[in-house]
């Protein structure tokens, strides 16, 4: 068996967990699942405390007073994505650094992200005491400017009276927002905390500024995002061209090309949402967050599982930006964990797996090549046969005209006896 990083062995379980398209569960599925967000969002995280001051100031005035605090299971999971692009601070009245992003723009956008809903799942599952609980996932990859799962009954339909905000037949219409307070956090050296603020906000498709974003990615774009052959390429950022990371993580076109003015699959998917979804530091606020990450792995996982890299030979050792190379550490989970252990397949190595169907794979130059020269061979085949067989009819044709009809003169069978006399 394999164990994950805090010791627990995930392969070991008779139904181990399988990630669905959200619009494929049952009505009580859907309940179930909304529930336990609620429940995460509620429920204090049982073994990990927030440090709310950075590390000069991490005792306190005094030196005497640890700045932490409790967190929720859910806002823990905003404030890792939070914690991992805030900028550095370099003291007061000094403009903070924001050229380091841990978990965007680089080859551990798969990595990092795969593992910050792995531990997700695993808190749920402790949470619920249920080790076979699976995310779902949001296939968002259907065209069109319809939000299909902002339906009350799953993430919140668009509220009647508020055009961004969420319907208040929806549990998530009660959700407030974690890690709103940037200027501070910049300016004051203070770090994201526990402290909820405003409702979530979200307007589908309605950013009328950016024609581009209010559709929702195409089903052939996963199609030929799944084609990519190279995971990434230098100089492993944004600008990557020809770099499947780079494209399913949106900054390039479907196809691979990179085009600074193109937003595809996950980046586009969130910036259609329009809202607390599409600003990279509030983004998990908004549970779609969840779901569209876990599609966005789902197609990672059959990424690595058609083309069957190893990870020395394809994800960079060096020059990938900081917290990116594949022996480092993703910032700032804890046990700490590597990129390089995060890219492998799922079902084989991490223990959970995807109910996905994909389109399938174009035949290799290799399998063109084979397909043909069978295809020639069948065809010679069946010439032959057919050639042989019309020989073979005309040489019976003559042999039947030159012999004679059974006649009286050839001996029967005796008609007085049931069986045949040899």
């Amino acid at each position: 068996p394999i164990w994950d990083r805090t010791g627990w062995c995930r392969l070991h379980l008779n139904t181990p967990p399988v990630r669905r398209n959200v619009m494929q569960l049952s009505a009580d599925q859907k309940r179930a699942f909304v529930t336990a967000l609620d429940q995460a969002k509620r429920t204090v995280h049982p073994d990990i405390v927030i440090a709310t001051r950075r590390y000069q100031d991490v005792f306190g005035p005094d030196g005497n007073t640890p700045q932490f605090e409790n967190i929720t299971i859910y806002n823990y999971f905003v404030w890792t994505h939070y914690f991992s692009v805030s900028k550095t601070f370099l003291g007061a009245g000094q403009p903070s650094f924001g050229g380091v992003d841990f978990s965007h723009e680089g080859p551990g956008f798969v990595t990092w992200h795969r593992f910050h809903l792995l531990q997700l799942e695993r808190d749920m599952q402790d949470m619920l005491q249920d080790p076979s609980f699976a995310l779902p996932y949001w296939n968002f990859a259907i065209g069109g400017s319809t939000c299909d799962i902002c339906t009350d009954d799953l993430l919140g339909a668009r509220s009647n009276l508020n055009m961004n905000s969420i319907s208040t037949n929806s549990i998530f219409s009660n959700w407030r927002v974690i890690c709103e307070s940037v200027e501070d956090y910049d300016t004051l050296g203070t770090i994201c905390n526990n402290t909820e603020t405003t409702p979530i906000r979200r307007n589908p498709a309605g950013n009328v500024a950016r024609p581009m974003v209010q559709r929702l990615p195409e089903p052939q774009d996963v199609a030929d995002c799944l084609q990519v052959n190279t995971f990434d390429t230098p100089p492993y950022y944004s600008t990557s061209s020809e770099s499947f990371r780079n494209t399913i993580e949106g900054y390039s076109a479907p196809q691979g090309n990179y085009d600074p003015v193109v937003r595809s699959l996950h980046n586009l998917a969130h910036l259609f949402l329009n809202g607390t979804g599409g600003q990279t530091h509030l983004s998990p606020n908004d549970p779609i967050f969840v779901l569209l990450h876990t599609f966005t792995d789902a197609i990672f996982d059959e990424w690595l599982r058609r083309h069957a890299p190893a990870d020395s030979a394809v994800y960079p050792s060096e020059n990938a930006p900081i917290g990116h190379n594949r022996g480092y550490n993703m910032v700032p989970f804890w046990p700490p964990v590597t990129n390089a252990e995060m890219f492998r397949t799922a079902p084989e190595n991490l223990g959970y797996s995807y109910e996905a169907e994909w389109p399938a794979a174009p035949f290799t130059l290799t399998e063109i090549i084979t397909i043909a020269m069978v295809a020639a061979l069948v065809i010679v085949a069946v010439i032959f046969a057919a050639t042989t067989c019309v020989v073979r009819a005309r040489s019976y044709s003559k042999l039947e005209g030159r012999q004679p009809l059974l006649g009286e003169q050839y001996q029967r069978y005796d008609d007085n006896k049931s069986q045949s006399v040899v």
